[in-house]
């Protein structure tokens, strides 16, 4: 019987040049390589460094750098998972926000109004969330300056998309804040659905697996994988019902 293909997150070597392999996954991942291609990289590098004792860092340098150079060198074929739970996730937090405001006019007995200045912020706050996967590789580099670029401009959509409330020039939804928001919950909870789906579906096949004989404790990780997709996926769900029964209290 041939054993499973083992991840490499579960290999002494792995574990012991953990931030070495882990840059390097991360870049290849980064653009769009195929998780048994980058293991298949990987492997080769423990290969080397196994049959030489070199770390991976002498022998190859930088991590992103050969990351990079063996990308450019070979055409795999490419995965565009990340974009798609990029638009999922923007499509869930623009539904959370015209939902939790819904609720929070169901809550107080008057319709809801959207202007122009309103529908720009979202647009705005769209926009940002749909840039992530291209600003990614930044905000690891420079997680305080990117992050905090980031926590502003989304910030600043928020609260001008508040202070625009009271715009008298707003357009009242033709339709009742209660089938909003609880129409927009059955949207975000379909989108969240998605979402899990695509984490979580196509993982047997883009798994970071070794081409090397497997080590005991294989899969103990490829196990654990379903559990922490749901994370993610649960967030903004289990966000816009907190929201929303706070807007319903207060209101």
């Amino acid at each position: 019987m041939q054993a499973a293909p083992q991840e490499v997150w579960e290999r002494p070597f792995v574990r012991a040049h953990q931030e070495w392999c882990s840059a390097f996954v991360l870049e290849l991942r980064l653009r769009d390589v195929p998780g048994p291609v980058i293991g298949e990289r990987l492997g080769e590098v423990e290969g080397h460094c196994t049959e030489t004792g070199e770390p991976p860092s002498a022998a190859f340098g930088d991590p992103t750098d050969y990351a990079r150079e063996i990308d450019a060198e070979s055409s795999p074929e490419r995965v565009s998972g990340v974009w798609t739970i990029a638009a999922l996730g923007a499509g869930q937090v623009l539904a959370m926000l015209v939902g939790t405001a819904a609720i929070r006019n169901w809550a107080s007995g008057e319709p809801l109004t959207y202007n122009l200045v309103q529908l720009g912020c979202l647009a705005v706050v769209a926009a940002a969330l749909l840039c992530l996967p291209r600003v990614l590789r930044p905000l690891l580099a420079h997680p305080w300056v990117v992050g905090t670029a980031l926590f502003a401009v989304v910030t600043a959509a928020g609260v001008g998309a508040a202070a625009a409330s009271g715009i008298s020039s707003a357009t009242v939804v033709p339709v009742s804040p209660a089938v909003i928001a609880i129409g927009l919950f059955m949207v975000v909870l379909a989108l969240s659905w998605l979402e899990y789906r695509e984490l979580t579906g196509d993982s047997a096949d883009d798994l970071v697996t070794s081409p090397l004989a497997p080590e005991p404790r294989a899969n103990r990780a490829a196990q654990r994988s379903g559990w922490i997709t749901l994370v993610p996926a649960l967030m903004v769900p289990t966000y816009y019902l907190a929201v929303g029964i706070v807007f319903w209290v207060l209101g």
